[in-house]
């Protein structure tokens, strides 16, 4: 018997090669994207020149300061001044709705309340007064250890802060972030009885995206 040939058939190179083509497309594409958004993003830092706002407590006054002993609950009411200081030039913040405030002593919760609602301009300082009351349990331990600090002149305060933020670029509003401000203070009293000296403050921010 004479030797059979075995039939070849021709490879089809088109299909590979136009599946390469397609991610080689995609890959260009791809990198042009990254690379027009980086570039956007060096634009806009080149010309806006982004700052990081600052906040500070720069006053606060008790009304009332209201110890329980039949449930052992405090009752607190109190006006913390707060300073917000945008120092941009070409970007404005708006300050939206849902923020939170408390005030804290040794991780109890004394009062809280909220911030109000605003658009703060361009190179611009606001001083806002934030009311703040709240009933809350308060041991006789935190009592003791509350008077002892009275008693040194040395009372520390936790205030948080939590609002909702946007910023304006212009006429762009870029989508809203969350910013925490955590404020270490202490002070000397917070009696209602005597005005509180603030005599000393520590500072920590965060923004959750």
């Amino acid at each position: 018997m004479g030797k059979r040939n075995v039939p070849r058939y021709p490879e089809d190179d088109g299909g590979g090669g136009g599946c390469c083509g397609v991610l080689g497309w995609c890959c260009c594409f791809l990198v042009f994207i990254i690379a027009a958004v980086a570039g956007a993003a060096a634009y806009a830092f080149f010309v806006y020149k982004p700052k990081a706002p600052s906040y500070s407590v720069s006053n606060m006054s008790v009304s009332q300061f209201d110890f329980n002993s039949n449930d052992l609950t405090l009752y607190t009411k109190l006006v913390a001044t707060v300073r917000a200081e945008n120092p941009n030039e070409m970007i404005g913040i708006k300050y939206g709705d849902g923020s939170h405030t408390v005030v804290s002593y040794r991780g109890t919760p004394l009062c809280s309340g909220h911030l109000p609602t605003f658009f703060q301009g361009y190179k611009n300082v606001t001083v806002m007064e934030i009311s703040m009351e709240g009933r809350h349990g308060f041991g006789s331990g935190l009592q003791s250890a509350l008077e002892e600090s009275e008693k040194e002149g040395n009372v520390p305060l936790d205030v948080f802060v939590s609002v909702p933020v946007s910023l304006r670029f212009g006429s762009l509003d870029i989508r809203e972030v969350k910013v925490n401000v955590h404020c270490a203070l202490v002070v000397d009293s917070i009696s209602p009885k005597k005005k509180p000296t603030i005599k000393s403050a520590t500072y920590q921010a965060n923004v959750e995206f």
